[in-house]
């Protein structure tokens, strides 16, 4: 298909300035976009430098393949983790109980009768107040 073939929405299409009405969808050159935004996003947690994958001729067509040329009979399914809930450590729930109990809201003294660290009970206090 020649670009004298396209009419204005194509276009826009092919620039990335319009997707999908579908939500969570995307055209091949809005994907390149999140991904271009990923990549160069420092706070993206993905390998770096070396430790980055590396990718064979064959796997880099097969993407292109997948991205400009998708069957609409393959799906890729994105599998949610599922966290359970953690429980809470032994002494931090005993923090908890000599807080509201015998230490009256006095926060240094009930992580020192907790267990913690008497040099660093007023740190120890304040974080877990925090969380």
């Amino acid at each position: 298909m020649r670009s004298e073939d396209l009419d204005e929405e194509d276009l826009q299409i092919e620039r990335g300035e319009l997707d999908p009405l579908e939500e969570y969808l995307f055209y091949p050159k809005g994907v390149l976009n999140v991904l271009d935004l990923c990549f160069r996003n420092k706070k993206t947690a993905r390998p770096r430098g070396k430790r980055s994958p590396k990718f064979s001729m064959a796997e880099v067509f097969t993407l292109m393949d997948f991205l400009f040329h998708r069957s609409p009979y393959v799906e890729l399914k994105v599998r949610k983790r599922l966290i359970g809930p953690r429980e809470m450590p032994l002494k931090r729930k005993i923090f908890i109980k000599h807080f509201l109990g015998d230490a009256k809201y006095n926060a240094a003294k009930a992580a020192r009768m907790a267990g913690y660290s008497p040099r660093s009970a007023k740190q120890i206090a304040y974080k877990i107040k925090q969380t």
